[in-house]
């Protein structure tokens, strides 16, 4: 792949958030803002206001365009491509296990089980977000665990958030204080 692609595919994702964007405004009424940078002086991004309507804007790009995503591999189909043909496209590795590359995306597109994402063994899954509470930059494990702790790390000492959490854990599972650990 050359420079030149990688630059189409990159403004065609820049494009695609937008549309998100602009479809929790247009759908969703979320308000469009800019909020900075942090590390950069006078440097900002889009946000929205209610990251929820990004969320649902996100969920409603998303359907669409599995929609697309199956009546492309269809057309191609019907062009005499084949399903390993389709599988390639789909960036699928050529070898798979417990199939083949045309069978995972037969299953992807048809059956509607899409590949589960590759990631090292043992390593568990996390995101990493910015509380804007206490501004720390928090790893989230998901929400599996009991504690708060066992599923953040990563809240600023003295974070209300987390103190919150901590309170409504404390009275859910021990019927304990207030008293922050």
């Amino acid at each position: 792949m050359s420079a030149l692609e990688v630059s189409r595919r990159e403004q065609a994702a820049w494009r695609t958030r937008e549309l998100v964007r602009g479809v929790a405004v247009t759908a969703f009424d979320a308000i469009e803002h800019r909020e900075p940078i942090e590390g950069f002086h006078e440097l900002s991004r889009p946000a929205l206001d209610d990251p929820l309507a990004g969320v649902r804007a996100g969920r409603l790009v998303s359907d669409v365009a599995a929609g697309q995503l199956r009546e492309w591999a269809l057309r191609a189909r019907g062009a005499g491509r084949t399903w390993d043909d389709v599988g390639e496209a789909l960036e699928l590795p050529a070898a798979l296990e417990g199939g083949t590359r045309a069978e995972a995306a037969w299953e992807w597109l048809v059956e509607h089980r899409p590949p589960a994402p590759s990631r090292e063994p043992g390593c568990p899954w996390s995101a990493v977000w910015t509380c804007t509470t206490c501004r720390g930059r928090v790893r989230d494990t998901g929400p599996f665990a009991s504690h708060p702790d066992a599923c953040e790390t990563g809240h600023v000492d003295g974070c209300a958030r987390r103190t919150a959490a901590l309170q409504a854990w404390r009275r859910e599972t021990e019927g304990g204080s207030d008293v922050e650990e």
